[in-house]
């Protein structure tokens, strides 16, 4: 992919006169690292994007995602509006049935106003068609965009950061953004920082494993149950199975060369094989796992064309990460905050106060975050049964608030009606703007940062200028 593409150029940026413009160098071009590219280069900083694939659209370990309002907002606001509306479906609501029996306990449609105070839609679509706006979006920002890029190595240097490839290139930049994951090996940023933290790069299998599957919408024709069906190709729906240590969502999504439909599904489970590594799976491989469940997404499970498979695990937190964990809307959000911080930058020794803010921003949002998502029900950005492995009654309320709901709307498919608790996840989840958070510290606390180091830095030119008269009356 081509840095700049020769029919849209890139965009410059406003620029404030002190602005200092640097160099970053982003290792891994998926959705934090280009989500990075597009936030620092539309402020004004140079950037080249570092990625493994031969092009940035492929990936191995998509299939079909679902962008909640927080980040689409972002992407709407970068000018990615209309390429991710053309790509993706609309999600109008969310069903939740039992896992084993799948019977329909409540449901609930996504208000209008509600998600025009958030900003933002929620989308349902093809992760690498998400990855292919992304980087168009990065380049035509003017960030520089190299794929087929094999890292053996990064150097932390204080003066001059640099990425080592596989040719024998070095890369060297003011500051290097490590997003290349951690899923597939070698992922080298994590294993740096943890060294240098003096931290073991321990994996714990979680015994759970989770199944992104891709097949052809016509699939559902083969289903007996008419009204699942008729429920299941309701534009935008989002078919949630819940229960004790398994899950899946099931939702219509775009096929990214042609525009076919295509439905998805991401399924929980047990892990049965443990040869399996992150990657491709076969259907027998993903039908042993569902083990218990509703015989209809069995029927679902038999027609699936593209599996592909994560063994879950759990790892150390890196108390001093300024990285990305696996949501979406968090990955976007990091990258937000990045380069809302770094349009302040107008001295290199700010460098530092800048990445300590990430940080400070992204510590108590990842703590909100966790907890909402292991123990409300509309925290979607982590995919049913996750909670299991770190919190049983956290999980068990969750489930209580899905029968609630079905009470609440006097059971059946319900009315949609949003209660008070709902409305209150959707504020925090949906309606968080990092941009703005951004904004707040550099109120709060950078400017107050930003005075004392002038007041410094006059005081001691002051002190200069007193000695060197002192010296000329001598």
């Amino acid at each position: 992919m081509s840095a700049h593409p020769q029919s849209v150029p890139p965009i410059r940026p406003q620029r404030t006169p002190d602005f200092l413009p640097i160099h970053f160098v982003v290792v891994g071009g998926a959705i934090s690292g280009l989500s990075a590219a597009i936030a620092l280069s539309r402020v004004g900083h140079n950037v080249t994007v570092l990625e493994t694939m031969d092009a940035f659209h492929e990936t191995p370990l998509g299939a079909g995602c679902r962008i909640p309002p927080n980040a689409s907002k972002l992407f709407y606001r970068w000018g990615m509006q209309d390429r991710l509306r053309k790509a993706s479906v609309r999600s109008q609501g969310i069903f939740f049935a039992q896992y084993d029996s799948g019977s329909v306990v409540g449901s609930h449609d996504w208000q209008e106003e509600v998600l025009e105070e958030t900003g933002g839609d929620f989308l349902l679509m093809h992760y690498s068609d998400l990855r292919r706006i992304l980087a168009e979006s990065a380049a035509e920002h003017g960030a520089t965009l190299r794929a087929g890029c094999q890292v053996i190595s990064i150097e932390p240097d204080q003066e001059r950061p640099y990425v080592t490839l596989a040719t024998g290139e070095v890369v060297s930049g003011d500051v290097v953004i490590g997003a290349d994951g951690c899923h597939v090996p070698p992922y080298h940023t994590r294993r740096i920082i943890l060294e240098a933290l003096g931290q073991e790069d321990r994996e714990t299998p979680t015994g759970m494993q989770l199944f992104n599957v891709l097949l052809p919408e016509s699939a559902l024709n083969q289903l007996d149950d008419k009204e699942l069906v008729r429920q299941l190709r309701q534009s935008g729906k989002v078919f949630t199975w819940f229960g004790p240590e398994h899950g899946a969502l099931g939702f219509p999504v775009k096929e990214p060369t042609t525009g076919e439909p295509l439905f998805t599904l991401l399924v929980y489970a047990a892990r049965v094989d443990k040869s399996i590594t992150p990657g491709s799976a076969g259907r027998e491989q993903l039908l042993e796992s569902l083990n218990g469940c509703d015989p209809r997404l069995i029927q679902l499970a038999q027609h699936a064309q593209a599996i592909v498979c994560i063994p879950m695990v759990e790892r150390p937190f890196l108390e001093d990460w300024a990285g990305s964990i696996y949501a979406l809307g968090m990955a976007a959000g990091d990258g937000a905050v990045l380069g809302r911080l770094f349009s302040h930058l107008h001295r290199k020794d700010q460098i530092d106060a800048f990445l300590n803010a990430v940080h400070e921003i992204r510590a108590p949002r990842v703590e909100r975050v966790l907890r909402a998502a292991l123990g409300n029900i509309f925290a979607v950005s982590l995919p049913p049964g996750i909670a299991e492995a770190h919190d049983r009654a956290l999980r068990e309320r969750a489930e209580q608030g899905i029968k609630d709901l079905g009470t609440t709307n006097g059971g059946g498919m319900g009315t949609g009606q949003t209660s008070e608790a709902m409305m209150a996840a959707i504020e925090r989840i949906f309606a968080y703007d990092p941009e703005d958070e951004a904004d707040n510290w550099w109120v709060q606390w950078g400017l107050m940062q930003e005075r004392a180091s002038r007041t410094v830095v006059s005081d001691a030119v002051t002190v200069h200028v007193n000695e060197d008269l002192q010296e000329e009356s001598d």
